[in-house]
């Protein structure tokens, strides 16, 4: 089985695929041609140049702030006997979908004030309307994935039992 998770900046999507990859189930690692940031673990990744990105067989890709982002059909692979986990944008699991018709996508919904409350304090009011748009923008995919998951304020333990709820039901089919 493979789950793509889906929904806006700040929705709970990296923090969900850690929280499932440590209930055992394996997490695909797209290729990038970004440096590694500090303190990014070594593994989120497989950080390499632009020319091996251009060598490897990449079925889902995007190019974001100068840098390619994708994954490789090896990686997508390992999603056919094993269960496995990836965020992506609504393109790139449109790709996927298509080459792997046996992905399910979850859209994870948060309401914008609470998107809005999970921006960095940092950002300035610029990068914050470029980050609401982009918000509005990932939103439009909502009612094209195959479920959508709330996982509003203070209830990611409920967000996680319906998205295993998912998983458990495409495993053991009725």
């Amino acid at each position: 089985m493979l789950i793509i998770l889906l929904g806006a900046s700040g929705s709970g999507k990296t923090t969900i695929e850690k929280i499932l990859e440590t209930s055992g189930i394996h997490r695909l690692r797209s290729h990038t041609t970004r440096p590694r940031k500090p303190g990014e673990a070594e593994d989120a990744y497989y950080f390499v140049k632009k020319e091996e990105f251009k060598k490897t067989d990449i079925v889902e890709s995007v190019l974001y702030k100068s840098n390619f982002f994708g994954l490789s059909r090896s990686e997508v692979k390992i999603a056919e006997n094993k269960d496995c986990i990836i965020t992506l944008d609504w393109n790139g699991a449109q790709q996927i979908k298509r080459l792997f018709p046996f992905a399910v996508t979850i859209y994870l919904d948060c309401p914008l004030y609470q998107l809005e409350k999970r921006l960095p304090p940092e950002f300035d009011s610029e990068k914050r309307k470029k980050m609401l748009e982009q918000i509005a923008n990932d939103s439009k995919c909502e009612d094209d994935c195959d479920y959508i998951v709330g996982n509003y304020d203070n209830q990611l333990d409920e967000a996680l039992a319906r998205i295993m709820q998912i998983y458990r039901e495409h495993n053991n089919p009725a």
